[in-house]
């Protein structure tokens, strides 16, 4: 070992180790959490996201109902035909002079069919894929409120933190503010509330 990596060591061995960080009084604590902002409440978050990324119970539960009773309703199929018809006839009698005649028709007519698939009644293929969209749904409500949570109460860390504990540098100080104000952009945007 080089005498420049043993006194390195040495010097990390024997260095002072960095001053806890203080922790703040009770009181003072108390005073600070009461300082929180208390709007938008994480219930009112949570219930914000939700709406505005249409992942509710609400909307599941119709898509449902429409693939159930999408099996109830007809298949409709529709025909629409116009005709020209030209017919032409010679008359040719003994004894009397020919005769070549023209007989000019138009015909038009609609058909309008409708058709049920009975077994859709029993068993609809298209209500599998809604429930498993529901479950989907579900899973992306989920992940989406958890990180929301998690983005609300690191807000509320922060905000402690600004509030109760001195920034070691201007860097730290200056992370604090910015990473709250990302915070409240990305749950602003989300949510639609104002924080």
């Amino acid at each position: 070992m080089s005498v420049t990596g043993f006194l390195l060591l040495w010097t990390l061995a024997f260095a002072p180790a960095p001053p806890p960080t203080p922790v703040p009084e009770p009181a003072a604590l108390e005073r600070a959490l009461a300082a929180l902002p208390a709007r938008p409440s994480i219930a009112e978050v949570q219930q914000a996201v939700v709406q505005r990324l249409a992942l509710g119970p609400r909307a599941a539960r119709r898509l449902l109902a429409r693939a159930r009773a999408a099996a109830a309703l007809p298949s409709l199929q529709g025909e629409y035909d116009q005709t020209i018809d030209r017919d032409y006839q010679l008359d040719q009698a003994a004894g009397t002079a020919d005769a070549l005649t023209q007989d000019l028709g138009a015909g038009r007519g609609a058909r309008v069919r409708a058709t049920w698939d009975l077994g859709r009644l029993v068993f609809n293929p298209d209500e599998l894929r809604a429930a498993r969209a529901i479950l989907d749904a579900a899973a992306e409500r989920e992940r989406v409120l958890v990180a929301v949570t998690q983005l609300y109460f690191e807000r509320q860390q922060l905000l402690l933190e600004i509030a109760l504990l001195p920034a070691r540098d201007g860097q730290e100080a200056i992370g604090r503010r910015v990473r709250v104000a990302e915070i409240e952009a990305v749950l602003t945007g989300l949510t639609g509330l104002r924080f």
